[in-house]
C-alpha cells in the first residue's frame, strides 16, 4: 500500500526543515524541541532515512578500504533517533554495549526503542560509559553547538579509540569538521576522507574550497510516491546527498594507501573535466582531459556513492594521468 503523509505530518516536516535551516545559520544550541514520540517517529522515517544514506556511503568506503573501526562499546553522542547506531550496527558484528547521549530525553528514549527492536538483547544505556569508548558516533551536531560543546566533542573524540563523525556536507559545516581534525590530527590518526596526513588544504587561506561528497540515493527514492511527496512537498533534492565526514583511531604504524581523492563532483565541459583534487601538498582545481581516459571520463557524470581515490601524475594544472586506487 503507498504511503501518504497526512496534512499534520507535513507541516511537522516543513516545521522541521525550517528547524534545521535556522540551527545551520546560526550554530545555536536549542533545548529539546521535539514534540512527541510520533513527531520523532516521522523524522526518522524521512530526514533520518536521508542521514541514513549518507552513513552508508560512508562505511561503504570504509569497509572498501580496510579501515572500518571496530569494538565492543559504542557511544553514540548527540544520537537523535540513533541512525548512525542501526546503521554502524548492521555492518559490524561484535558490538556488546551502546550508549546514547543527546539533550532530549525523550530522543534517547525513542533511539533505545528503535535500536532494541533491531537487536533484541543489545545492552543500550543512557549516557557517558566510564571507560573511553571503543567507537565513538557522531552525526550531523556541529550546526547546533555552542564553541564549549564543540571542545568538549573534540576531547571526547581524543579519548576515544576511533572516532566516525558525519555532517551535512555544507560549506559552514565541512570547514567546521576540517578545523577539528586539525585539532585531532595531532594525535590520531586520520583514516578518512583524507589520503594524507598533512594539514587540511581545505583549509588555506584564500581558499573557498570544503570537503564534501555525495551519496547515492536508493532507487526506492526514484520508485516510491512518498519519496516523490515528500521531495515536493518540503522541496529538497533527494537525488543530491551532499556529505563531509572524518574518521579516526589511535595512532599506529602509518597507513599506506591513495595519493589522492577528488572532491566534490567533477564540472564537466565538452572533452574535459575540471576536477578539485586533495592529496599532501593540498587542494588543487585540476582539468583533465576526456581523451586521456575516455572511460573514466564516462564515469565522470555519475561518481555519487563512489569514491575516486587515485595515484596522480600531474603536470602544471593538468592532471595528466591517475590510477585508482582503494587501499
Amino acid at each position: 500500500m503507498t504511503r501518504h503523509f497526512s496534512d499534520g505530518e507535513l507541516d511537522c516536516l516543513r516545521g522541521l526543515r525550517q528547524e534545521f535551516l535556522e540551527r545551520e545559520q546560526g550554530q545555536v544550541e536549542r533545548g529539546d524541541y521535539w514534540e512527541s514520540d510520533d513527531e520523532l517517529l516521522l523524522y526518522d522515517e524521512t530526514f533520518g532515512a536521508r542521514i541514513g544514506w549518507k552513513w552508508d556511503a560512508v562505511l561503504d568506503e570504509l569497509e572498501a578500504r580496510a579501515r572500518l573501526p571496530r569494538g565492543r562499546v559504542v557511544l553514540d553522542w548527540g544520537c537523535g533517533t540513533a541512525v548512525a547506531t542501526r546503521r554502524y550496527l548492521a555492518r559490524v558484528q561484535g558490538v556488546e554495549r551502546v550508549h546514547l547521549v543527546d539533550h532530549s530525553p525523550r530522543a534517547r528514549r525513542v533511539a533505545r526503542a528503535l535500536i532494541e527492536q533491531q537487536h533484541p538483547g543489545l545492552a543500550v544505556v543512557d549516557g557517558l560509559p566510564r571507560e573511553a569508548p571503543d567507537v565513538l558516533l557522531v552525526s550531523h551536531v556541529l550546526a547546533e553547538l555552542a564553541p564549549p560543546s564543540v571542545e568538549e566533542l573534540c576531547q571526547l573524540a581524543g579519548r576515544s579509540q576511533a572516532t566516525l563523525w558525519v555532517e551535512p556536507g555544507s560549506k559552514s559545516s565541512a570547514r567546521a569538521l576540517g578545523e577539528a581534525r586539525e585539532r585531532l590530527a595531532a594525535t590520531l590518526e586520520v583514516l578518512a576522507p583524507c589520503t594524507h596526513r598533512a594539514q587540511c588544504g581545505a583549509l588555506a587561506p584564500g581558499l573557498d574550497a570544503w570537503c564534501h561528497f555525495f551519496a547515492r540515493a536508493p532507487q526506492a527514492v526514484y520508485t516510491e510516491g512518498k519519496w516523490a511527496e515528500f521531495g515536493r512537498e518540503i522541496g529538497i533534492d533527494l537525488r543530491s546527498l551532499p556529505y563531509s565526514f572524518l574518521v579516526l583511531a589511535r595512532r599506529g604504524p602509518e597507513l599506506s594507501g591513495p595519493g589522492a581523492r577528488l572532491l566534490a563532483r567533477p564540472r564537466l565541459q565538452k572533452g574535459r573535466a575540471f576536477l578539485t583534487v586533495c592529496d599532501a601538498s593540498g587542494v588543487r582545481e585540476l582539468d583533465f582531459l576526456q581523451r586521456v581516459d575516455k572511460e573514466l571520463f564516462k564515469e565522470f557524470e555519475d561518481l555519487a556513492g563512489k569514491p575516486l581515490l587515485f595515484d596522480a601524475r600531474i603536470e602544471g594544472k593538468w592532471l595528466a594521468g591517475l590510477e585508482r586506487r582503494m587501499s
